[in-house]
């Protein structure tokens, strides 16, 4: 009996350790500032379980389990290939390649190398909080697009700066024509400068999307996902039944969404969001930790069950690859293309699921159609990304 109250202290004790890096890390976030070189932003995630045992009831959602709900699973097999995805991280993790491999042995995905660059040099260490983050995004992205080519960039530290530097490395060096980013920080009034924004639009303008997770503290407004260069993504808690087919979605309460404080109203909300201030988030997916999502993570003891919008960026990250790849030509910021198919077809419930019960408090409450907890809704894979592919 000792022996196993013993155990189960260590438990909760690395639990609680990964919980307090995360909100360590929250707590860096600062009040509103003119000076994006002093902000400092935070990661999206939270742990529900540690030390599980993959394929185990309450192990949380595999590959195959996700893939099946969001229709992935009936797409063609090229899966990404010859696309670029980069994903940007504080810190990085040494791990990242061998989780991962240990992640793929166990789902059954292929194998890939991932391409770890450090824009700045050393970058710093975080194993509880963005170690943990690293190895979420990149086997979320691997996951959804397994043939994908992926590039780890670890900036140098959390700051804005450096996250910064990383984005832009990760579309002039490396050729990533998608973008994952899991982590915010409280807007400022100098977003929409040259150095902030202005990089972002750059991206889009050289033909890169962006993705950036909405926040997991309810509703509000973040960056960089109220960028409008940006797919802001939401969460959800997604119900399955037992053949792991989708059931139903509801707003998970701690997405993030909201009106931005400083960013107007970008052109392609025009019909869907009354507000002259850029809404978010743009879509949404699985989040609540408590249908959460499986990961692989050496530094907290093998298998974890993890939520948060960082768990649905990534993965949307993937879905646009999925599209990207089969394109005339690259994606300029895949919101135009969401919000046009939603605006221009009689086909919006084949594409995308409509998100129509929960809230995240506030005034993000869910409701027909667009709305600013759940964006336009979560992906109808097998219908969404074709009509992505033909979409200009």
């Amino acid at each position: 009996m000792m022996r196993t109250i013993t155990a189960l202290v260590l438990v909760l004790v690395a639990l609680l350790a990964v919980i307090g890096s995360a909100v360590s890390a929250f707590a860096k976030a600062p009040s509103v500032s003119a000076n994006p070189l002093v902000i400092y932003a935070h990661t999206h995630f939270k742990v529900k379980a540690i030390r599980v045992k993959p394929f185990s009831a309450g192990a949380g959602f595999t590959p195959k389990q996700f893939d099946k709900a969001y229709g992935i699973a009936a797409l063609s097999k090229t899966k990404g290939k010859g696309i670029t995805v980069a994903i940007i991280d504080a810190c990085g993790n040494p791990n990242v390649q061998s989780d991962l491999n240990t992640y793929d042995l166990t789902y059954g995905l292929p194998a890939t190398t991932v391409k770890v660059v450090t824009p700045e040099g050393t970058p710093c260490s975080d194993p509880q909080a963005w170690g943990v983050e690293t190895d979420l995004d990149v086997q979320m992205v691997h996951a959804v697009a397994p043939k994908a080519h992926i590039v780890l960039e670890a900036a140098k530290s959390a700051s804005l700066k450096d996250l910064l530097t990383a984005v832009q490395d990760a579309y002039t060096k490396q050729g990533a024509s998608v973008v994952s980013m899991s982590f915010g920080g409280s807007e400022f009034s100098g977003e929409t400068a040259a150095n902030v924004d202005g990089i972002f639009s750059a991206g889009v303008n050289k033909g890169v999307t962006f993705t950036a997770s909405s926040g997991d503290s309810g509703c509000g407004a973040q960056y960089p996902a109220a960028s409008p260069f940006v797919v802001s993504v939401g969460g959800t808690s997604l119900k399955v039944d037992s053949n792991g087919s989708y059931v139903s979605e509801s707003a998970w309460n701690g997405s993030g969404g909201g009106l931005s404080a400083f960013e107007n109203r970008p052109s392609y909300q025009d019909g869907f969001n009354s507000d002259s201030k850029r809404g978010i988030p743009d879509v949404a997916m699985v989040a609540d930790p408590n249908t959460g999502v499986s990961v692989y993570d050496t530094d907290t003891g093998g298998f974890i069950v993890i939520g948060g919008t960082s768990v649905a960026a990534p993965m949307w990250a993937g879905i646009t690859v999925l599209a990207d790849g089969k394109r005339a030509s690259h994606f300029q910021n895949a919101d135009y293309e969401l919000y046009s198919m939603v605006g221009n077809s009689a086909n919006y419930a084949s594409d995308f699921h409509d998100v129509t019960t929960g809230s995240s408090g506030g005034n993000c409450s869910t409701g027909p159609g667009y709305d600013l907890v759940t964006g336009l809704g979560s992906p109808a894979a097998a219908g969404l990304i074709p009509g992505l592919v033909g979409a200009s």
